[in-house]
């Protein structure tokens, strides 16, 4: 009898090591796959299943809700803390000489590294995406260090946490910050913020008009103490700016509307108002730019990314949309480019 209990509590404890090695494998090789490229910059290859159907049923609207969310879902329970701060931002629309779209976008924020992150889901179109580390309070002061085993593993958050990035089908998208109110829309259809829309759009948009019907499906809730804009374009060379208004601003019923403007160029005002001729420095430059030089290879994307910068622009993309790439400088050091493409990351 005691032999027969022995096997039972044998075969018990293998089924619980080899269910355990099953669902932590996938986990385990996207943390391996975290790498320092150099000084400010990592990249990851994310492997494991981010539940974004789950995400987009949730109903995450606030920074805690999405917190809780990748709480439960990747690190069994155990509490997060983020540091959000104002992304004040550049990004436009351009083509090169052959007619290929490309976008170019500028990150102001505080003082974070970069992670590179690259998914490619079995029910959704792979994506390069751009995650600053400072979200997760990794790589600042006082906080955790990037190459630590804790850096690594807090790295699983990263889909949730992307700011700008493109598809395979050339769909490109960049998050802004504008002037309060925040965005709290509330319409009875299912809600979703500002994060779990990037990760939404990337994995299932492969235009601007599809982007903008998936986000019409939604009530948008801005993760920041401010209101936010989506910048989205295609390889099509489409472009369009996402924004949610308050309706009592425009004389209608209260609560916020989402309002579409295409647009090649995005900063940190409303496009829905219809004025922009001295709203923003960096919006005037960019504008100016285009006009004067409508074509422009990857380094003339640079180049205007350069013009438009700051002394806290993080990072500077170019994004590749007909030939899903990116490049990208780091806090403006435009002699120093890191280039991107899914070969980077098997």
């Amino acid at each position: 009898m005691a032999k027969k209990i022995l096997i039972v509590l044998g075969i018990a404890v293998l089924l619980l090591v080899i269910v355990g090695g099953i669902t932590l494998y996938q986990p385990a090789k996207t943390v391996m796959s975290a790498e320092k490229i150099d000084d400010g910059i990592y990249k990851i290859t994310y492997r494991n299943d981010y539940k974004l159907d789950k995400a987009l049923s949730s109903n995450i609207t606030t920074e805690q809700d999405l917190l809780d969310f990748v709480s439960n879902t990747f690190f069994l329970g155990i509490p997060l803390d983020a540091n959000q701060d104002y992304v004040a931002c550049s990004a436009f629309l351009t083509q090169n000489e052959e007619g290929q779209t490309l976008t170019g976008r500028n990150f102001d924020y505080s003082e974070t590294d970069l992670l590179a992150v690259y998914t490619n889901p079995p029910d959704g179109y792979a994506s390069i995406s751009m995650a600053p580390l400072a979200s997760l309070n990794i790589g600042v002061t006082d906080g955790i260090e990037a190459t630590s085993k804790l850096g690594r593993i807090l790295m699983l958050a990263s889909p949730y946490m992307c700011v700008d990035g493109v598809n395979e089908k050339g769909l490109m998208l960049a998050v802004l910050d504008l002037a309060p109110p925040r965005t709290r829309q509330d319409t009875g259809k299912p809600k979703i913020n500002t994060m779990v829309a990037v990760r939404m759009l990337l994995d299932r948009a492969s235009t601007v008009d599809e982007a903008v019907s998936m986000l019409g499906q939604y009530d948008f809730n801005a993760m920041s103490l401010y209101a936010q804009h989506l910048f989205i374009a295609d390889a099509q060379g489409n472009s369009a700016v996402v924004e949610w208004q308050l309706n009592n601003v425009l004389g209608e019923e209260r609560g916020f509307h989402m309002k579409v403007t295409d647009s090649p160029v995005c900063t940190n005002f409303w496009l829905c108002d219809g004025e922009t001729a001295g709203k923003c420095k960096r919006f005037d430059v960019l504008t100016q730019l285009l006009a004067e030089k409508p074509v422009n290879a990857p380094e003339d994307v640079l180049t205007d990314l350069e013009a438009a910068s700051v002394k806290n622009t993080e990072w500077s993309c170019v994004y590749r949309l007909s030939d899903f790439s990116v490049e990208v400088a780091l806090d403006n050091q435009y002699d120093k480019v890191y280039s991107f493409s899914p070969d980077d990351f098997r």
